[in-house]
Formats: C-alpha cells, structure tokens, sequence
C-alpha cells in the first residue's frame, strides 16, 4: 500500500483541552521570590533560625510594642556574601555552615572565603545542599535552626527567598516580637540574625 493511500489514524483526544465546566484551580495565596539584602556589624558567629528569618523579611506593627510576621512559610534559596579586608595584608573571612537533615540525606557543610586584600572582598554564594533541612518550606511554628553566619563587620549579605503570605491570624508564621516606638499598622524589616542580637541589620528598609 502507497504512503498516500494508507488511512489516517485518529489523533488521541487530549482532556487537559476540552473546555471546563467551571473556573480552573488555583493558588489562594499571595507567592514572592525577593532577595533581601543585610550589611553587618560584627563578626560573631551566629546562628540563623526560621523565625528570624521571617522577622527579617517584613512584619506588621500591632501597636507600639508588638509586630507579627506577614509571611506564614519561607524558603530559603541562596546567600551571597562579600566581606572586605579591614586593611591591606589582614585577612577577613566569612562562611556559611548549612545544617544536616535529620535524616541523614545531607550533611553539615561550611562554605567560606578569605580575603586578604582591600581591591578584592572575600566572596562566596552558596545554597542548601541538597536533602538538607533548610532546603525546604519552612514555618514559624517549627522554629528551626537553618544556618550559621560568620561576617566581619562591613560584609554585605544578600538573601535570595521564596515566600506565602500570611493569611488570617491563625497562620504559623504570626508569631509575635517586641518592638519599641512603632506605628500601629506600618511595616518593618528586622535583622538577619533576630532582633534581639541585631548584628546584621536590613539595608534600605525601615526598622525599628
């Protein structure tokens, strides 16, 4: 039989085309990817949590001694860093130590770098190992420990994130932290590391 007298098979019907009933799915709420960015202020070693992290990426004021986190769940991307030499010949250096998965999927890692001139910062960006805690979704109410940061002072930090915001006061992700002098209503960025310590503080957002 010719190629041109050989019958046309009936194309499969496709469901996902056929016209719906209804409106489609969706996701009810608010999603961002934003990255943030923190400049120290010290050098200590310090660990990173959930709730700071969620502290730092926006709360609201509920009067003037109290503000709650908007988002309900965060995780985490990327961080890059860049800590210059205090003086040319002395050395700065900054990492970041990932925490394991319970598991046992993924270790603990430390990334870092050194610098020992003024021309060139030490550098370094780095994300989650893969299978490893901080990987994944976070939400305030688990309040885990997701990373250590070491940043001399005049390090620039950027935080890479993806975030859901908060819905209704129910959510997770609401917990309460004093504050002093806000404005009921108004937003406001906290540090990376929590504001109770406050060593790496937010660049180009109002805190308080």
């Amino acid at each position: 039989m010719s190629r041109a007298a050989r019958p046309r098979q009936p194309r499969p019907v496709s469901f996902a085309n056929l016209p719906r009933n209804g409106p489609s799915q969706m996701r009810a709420n608010l999603e961002s990817s934003h990255r943030f960015r923190f400049v120290s202020s010290n050098g200590a070693a310090t660990t990173v949590s959930t709730r700071d992290l969620l502290q730092a990426c926006g709360c609201v004021a509920t009067t003037a001694t109290s503000a709650s986190g908007i988002f309900g769940s965060v995780r985490l991307k990327q961080i890059e860093l860049w800590t210059p030499a205090p003086s040319q010949g002395a050395s700065a250096t900054c990492s970041v130590r990932w925490y394991a998965s319970n598991a046992g999927i993924a270790p603990n890692r430390e990334v870092s770098d050194t610098s020992v001139s003024t021309a060139t910062p030490a550098h370094l960006r780095t994300s989650p190992p893969r299978g490893s805690l901080t990987g994944f979704w976070q939400v305030d109410g688990l309040n885990s420990q997701l990373f250590d940061l070491v940043a001399p002072p005049g390090t620039i930090i950027d935080v890479w994130v993806d975030l859901i915001l908060a819905d209704g006061p129910a959510e997770p992700g609401a917990a309460a932290l004093t504050v002093a002098g806000a404005t009921v209503g108004a937003l406001y960025y906290f540090a990376l590391d929590g504001r109770a310590s406050g060593l790496y503080l937010p660049v180009s957002l109002t805190t308080v």
